[in-house]
């Protein structure tokens, strides 16, 4: 198979990732810009220009022609068109807008974007925990939680491009209020937010500001930290037995910054899952810490980008 290059841009509500990934997942470069969240739509188009103009001005000096550019965003896609339809939490403009259609206009180059947690499954998926596999599930655990789901090797999105919300499945209906409108979701109990605000919660006087902080502290003892934990753990794995029970994956792997927390803290998930899940849809199923890091959305977008032109005959051998 010949070797292709795509440009991946991931947009989050602080950074926009951007790199340059070959078909066979090497990093070729990445860096980031800050996203101008408040600014108008106009704004954060033109940003995602210049950090295009600047890797194909990369390319050209490596000699890496470039097939495709994949852009990942937050917001429900519709990924023929590219097209964010509606509006996203954390940005004031950020809705109703012609992605792919505007990218191709300026650059002249295929251009195919998606929901910022679906690429980010499809990057595990592609190139890093999963690969290999064909049924693949990804929570990434951060100020939410956003889900991807990966069946026979293609993203599933729902029937109108609005679905693997698995932080909004409620564990408790009767729980806590969500911003999305729903109560008991499993983003209220088991984000990083959460976690933190659980914390302090229990010890006022003493707040933290991450959830590193409440691990180390847990490590030294500190019974508040690991009361905390053991109930964050408990919450995930009810989110998480739901998912093996549905859709009895190969795999589930759980990313963002609380799963830096090491191999001991996915063995007490894997365990606290295993008590809630149906022993049948549990057995072979594994779950495993993400490897790609703040790289997976946008070495997803290259993969998905790259793919998606395999699909319209555009890749050859």
């Amino acid at each position: 198979m010949k070797k292709l290059y795509a440009i991946g841009i991931d947009i989050g509500g602080t950074a926009i990732k951007h790199g340059i990934c070959s078909s066979e997942g090497i990093l070729i470069q990445h860096d980031s810009i800050p996203t101008p969240a408040d600014a108008p739509k106009a704004i954060i188009l033109q940003k995602i220009f210049e950090v295009i103009s600047q890797n194909l001005a990369l390319s050209q000096e490596q000699g890496m022609p470039i097939s495709a550019v994949g852009v990942g965003t937050p917001g429900s896609v519709d990924i023929e068109r590219g097209y964010l339809m509606g509006s996203t939490p954390n940005f004031k403009h950020w809705r109703n807008v012609a992605i792919a259609e505007s990218i191709k206009h300026r650059f002249d180059l295929p251009v195919f974007a998606d929901n910022d947690a679906n690429l980010m499954a499809f990057g595990e998926f592609s190139f890093g925990a999963g690969k290999e596999k064909k049924d693949v599930i990804c929570l990434t655990l951060g100020t939410g939680i956003g889900g991807g789901i990966i069946i026979d090797g293609e993203i599933y999105r729902g029937s109108f491009y609005a679905g693997s919300e698995l932080g909004h499945m409620s564990i408790d209906y009767k729980g806590r209020q969500c911003n999305c409108g729903g109560q008991g979701c499993l983003e209220r109990y088991a984000s990083a937010t959460a976690l933190i605000q659980d914390y302090n919660l229990e010890n006022p006087k003493n707040p933290v500001s991450g959830t590193k902080q409440i691990f180390l502290l847990a490590k030294a003892k500190d019974k508040i930290a690991q009361k905390v934990i053991k109930n964050f753990v408990s919450y995930l794995a009810a989110g998480i037995a739901n998912v093996v029970n549905i859709f009895n994956p190969e795999m589930i792997i759980i990313g963002g910054g609380v799963s830096k927390a090491g191999a001991v803290f996915i063995e007490d998930i894997r365990d606290a899952c295993q008590k809630r899940a149906m022993p049948v849809s549990f057995k072979n199923v594994e779950i495993v810490g993400a490897t790609l890091g703040n790289d997976a959305g946008m070495m997803g977008a290259t993969a998905f980008a790259l793919k998606s032109l395999g699909k319209k005959g555009v890749v050859t051998s």
